[in-house]
């Protein structure tokens, strides 16, 4: 009968292979679901990759940048020859010509309405994959493939921390092999995932390294798996520089041994070499391996790091303080869960919120984890593993003398100067310029995972080892099928206009039919989203794509919004569209936050370069955030929902030619139903009209037809005191009543009805 510890090293390989097979069908969906080159930098990645393969030779940044490369074309060159190796056999000639660019895109900012895409994906990126479609989901298998050896780096780490534990590093793997932002990255065709695989090996062997006796192959290997990250990103150069700082504490760690804790002794110390040699080791291959590239960057950019050559297309130099590095924290840390798209698809809140429940609680463990760790060990609850007994019993230690002998702790405070080595890294670059992406963190993955993963288990629940990574794993799929499938999903195409949708039928050139349109909100507030749907039909179908430009008029024509992409939001230009099919394109259209309210706003559409003039399709209530607040008085009732609350002149004396402002304030008890026009008369009782201000309220902008109950309008009109009107005082008069029939509004103050439906506004005084 097979023990327990069998058993449970079994179940344990069974989730590491349960895990990784997850892992693996939930980023080649992203690589499927997600459209070519919508990811961060992918297609000058791409082009890059493919520029080596078509040329037989390394790019260089010229004076007129290649915009197919970007800056790509100073990266550290080891993905992209392995990546031109990889798509050699494939015919990429036309791609330049085959990828189409979206020109209507502007990637970084989340709240657009469209153009998220920042490519045309036409139907020859559809399964069977050819020519540069295929190449590009090539590199993208890469990517996900060294996602494996990332997460098998993270699990072997782990188990060096915690030999006889396997859940720890299980969970630890788990957690990163369901990160959104991981798999969204490693289903892209980028050099992070390769930066990240070999600094996670890196780390991986450093460990080891601090567990067993050094020998001058593990120092090579070391040496080569640096050399090679720094021929990937310059990330790797931070990497050289921690790599010498363990070897430089692997001395200083020895020689406190022997002198703070003579009992403990290294079986192996006799044999080490000496720490030049070991330097030398790791020296040696790394400067093998990446030096002619810093020669040749040096020579060709005067920068070994070639980093100059990205301030030229990153806006660089910008010289930010450090406040305002600082304060693009929550950007970083959000980019590190789920940021999708080129940095302008965000996820839901709930995503976000799992993700930092996850570290806090983490935190947490680990905090009261440490502060007790003396008083468990001191108490003889705890055993610590050392370097020369894995179950010695210190109840006699200090705190720093546990950090010496304590061979856990050793590799624990080892782990975490790793992270803070990248992220000063980043910070430095973030001094400069624009780059803060959570990605960037990635080749620190290896400590952050183990970290968390052990402040998690020192909860000591048992339910936390599957229900952390369940929740893990359902941010992923569904930022997957839910955020990012339905950003660049296709409008559907009906058979016929549904029953709500107001019908047009308007031509609007190119071939293109407007059939009609079907408004989804009644009204609207500044900064709010009016979502529509119109429902086009094209024969025949345009040569060329055309751009639907839709505009949103308030007061005085004023613009609040406005929309232009591509159909589809940008996703599918009507060149597209199979001839005679209805298609139901939805859009949204933002309201300005600058919008003046209230306003019965029109919606009017056209299409570039055609020819065709713009058409009004609809019309929206657009309504202050909240109604302004109204005298309890009420000066005047008219018909049997309109309130008179107030009522001002903004001059009482005048003389001819001159121009009064008078402001009413009307209050909605229920919606009049009918067009209304406001009386405005100066007039001597018995007489004539002397001047009159007529107008529908609001200058007609906010028609009564569309008031509704508890509103409150703040209107105006303007009167002319005419020429040659005698000196004298005149009375104001104000009502409203029915244009077409030029009925009044019965008028009723105090309960009483006004001879003819008046209410006296004020008097104004006229001399010259």
């Amino acid at each position: 009968m097979r023990d327990t510890r069998t058993i449970t090293q079994q179940n344990n390989k069974m989730a590491v292979w349960f895990v990784l097979t997850l892992y693996l069908l939930v980023t080649l969906a992203y690589g499927l679901v997600n459209p070519l080159f919508e990811a961060p930098d992918e297609v000058w990645h791409f082009f890059t990759a493919q520029y080596i393969a078509e040329n037989g030779r390394l790019p260089v940044i010229a004076a007129e940048p290649d915009p197919w490369l970007s800056q790509e074309a100073a990266q550290p060159p080891l993905y992209y020859i392995i990546g031109a190796a990889l798509i050699a056999p494939i015919d990429t000639a036309a791609a330049r010509q085959e990828v189409w660019p979206n020109p209507l895109a502007y990637p970084g900012d989340a709240s657009l309405q469209a153009n998220i895409n920042q490519f045309i994906h036409a139907p020859r990126e559809a399964w069977p994959w050819d020519r540069y479609v295929l190449a590009a989901h090539l590199l993208r298998l890469f990517s996900t493939l060294l996602g494996l050896g990332t997460l098998l780096c993270i699990y072997a780490s782990g188990r060096l921390i915690w030999p006889d534990d396997g859940r720890k590093p299980l969970l630890a793997m788990a957690l990163v092999a369901f990160l959104p932002q991981f798999n969204f990255l490693h289903a892209s065709v980028s050099n992070d995932p390769l930066i990240i695989f070999l600094a996670s090996t890196a780390v991986y062997q450093l460990l080891w390294l601090w567990q067993n006796k050094i020998t001058a192959p593990r120092l090579l290997l070391l040496g080569i798996t640096v050399g090679l990250a720094a021929l990937t990103k310059n990330a790797g150069i931070l990497l050289l520089v921690y790599a010498v700082i363990v070897l430089i504490l692997l001395e200083i760690r020895d020689w406190k041994l022997r002198r703070e804790c003579p009992t403990e002794r290294l079986k192996y110390k006799d044999n080490l070499p000496s720490l030049i040699s070991n330097l030398l080791l790791l020296l040696i291959p790394t400067l093998f391996i990446a030096g002619w590239l810093w020669w040749r960057n040096w020579q060709l950019y005067g920068d070994f790091t070639a980093a100059n050559q990205f301030l030229r297309f990153d806006q660089g130099n910008g010289g930010f303080t450090v406040l305002e590095v600082l304060g693009q924290t929550d950007s970083l840390l959000r980019s590190a869960v789920a940021v999708f798209g080129w940095f302008n698809i965000l996820a839901p809140t709930w995503i976000y919120a799992i993700w930092g429940g996850i570290v806090l609680l983490s935190m947490a463990g680990a905090i009261v984890a440490a502060v007790s760790l003396p008083r468990r060990v001191h108490r003889g609850k705890d055993t610590v593993a050392t370097h020369g007994d894995q179950n010695s019993q210190l109840p006699n230690y200090s705190i720093i003398q546990l950090l010496i002998i304590n061979n856990q702790l050793q590799m624990a405070a080892l782990l975490t100067l790793w992270p803070l080595l990248v992220y000063a890294g980043l910070f430095r670059f973030m001094l400069i310029t624009p780059a803060a992406q959570g990605r960037l963190l990635f080749p620190a993955i290896v400590p952050l995972a183990l970290g968390v993963s052990y402040g998690l288990t020192r909860w000591h629940w048992r339910s936390i080892y599957w229900v952390v990574p369940a929740l893990a794993l359902l941010t992923t799929a569904y930022s997957l099928f839910f955020v990012i499938r339905p950003t660049y999903a296709q409008p559907p195409f009906v058979v016929e206009l549904p029953a709500q949708v107001t019908p047009l039928n308007l031509e609007m050139g190119d071939g293109l039919t407007l059939l009609g349109v079907n408004v989804e909100t009644d009204t609207a507030v500044p900064g709010s989203i009016i979502p529509l749907t119109l429902y086009w039909t094209a024969d025949p179908i345009p040569q060329e794509a055309p751009e639907l430009v839709l505009e949103l008029f308030g007061r005085d024509l004023a613009l609040l919004g406005q929309y232009h992409a591509y159909h589809g939001r940008g996703n599918y230009p009507a060149n597209l569209w199979p001839p005679g099919q209805i298609v139901a394109d939805r859009v949204n259209i933002r309201v300005a936050d600058t919008a003046v309210t209230p306003v019965l706003a029109r919606l009017f559409a056209r299409l570039n370069n055609t020819g065709t003039a713009a058409q009004e399709i609809a019309a929206v209530k657009i309504i202050p955030k909240s109604w302004p607040e109204s005298s309890d008085e009420t000066l005047a009732t008219l018909g049997d929902g309109i309130e008179l609350t107030a009522v001002t002149l903004d001059k009482t004396t005048a003389k001819p030619g001159d121009t009064i402002t008078i402001s009413p304030t009307w209050r909605v008890t229920a919606p009049p139903g009918q067009p209304l026009t406001t009386l405005v008369h100066l007039v001597e009782a018995g007489q004539p009209p002397l001047a009159t201000g007529d107008s529908p309220p609001l200058n007609g902008s906010y028609p009564t037809t569309v008031w509704e109950t508890g509103e409150v309008i703040e209107d105006g009109y303007t009167l002319t005191i005419p020429d040659g009107l005698a000196d004298g005082r005149y009375p104001l008069w104000i009502g409203l009543y029915t244009p077409d029939t030029l009925a009044r509004l019965p008028l009723f103050v105090n309960g009483e009805r006004q001879p003819n439906d008046v209410y006296l506004a004020g008097w104004v005084t006229v001399h010259p």
